[in-house]
């Protein structure tokens, strides 16, 4: 018992210090580009950045259906080659 309420207090200090973290890099990270930190350039960044995610989400989505139709016919070969082929 006594074991849970110490990785519980080490988890607390855990994810304080890296809330503490996050905040001044975050801060530090905005006074280095103070002058391009305007409303217009967080949303171009964030435009490019979500095109390069969709585009990432549309390649693997299309590599997926490629090697499941891959798949699926060598499946289908393998069971032609043993049982012969079977109607449809």
């Amino acid at each position: 018992m006594f074991k849970r309420v110490v990785w519980m207090g080490m988890g607390a200090v855990a994810g304080s210090a890296s809330t503490v973290w996050a905040q001044r890099k975050v801060k530090t990270q905005l006074n280095k580009v103070s002058d391009k930190a305007t409303p217009a350039h967080a949303i171009g960044v964030a435009k490019d950045r979500m095109a390069d995610v969709r585009d990432t989400v549309v390649a693997a989505v299309n590599e997926g259906r490629a090697a499941r139709a891959d798949a699926e016919t060598e499946m289908r070969q393998s069971v032609n080659d043993r049982w012969g082929p079977r109607p449809r």
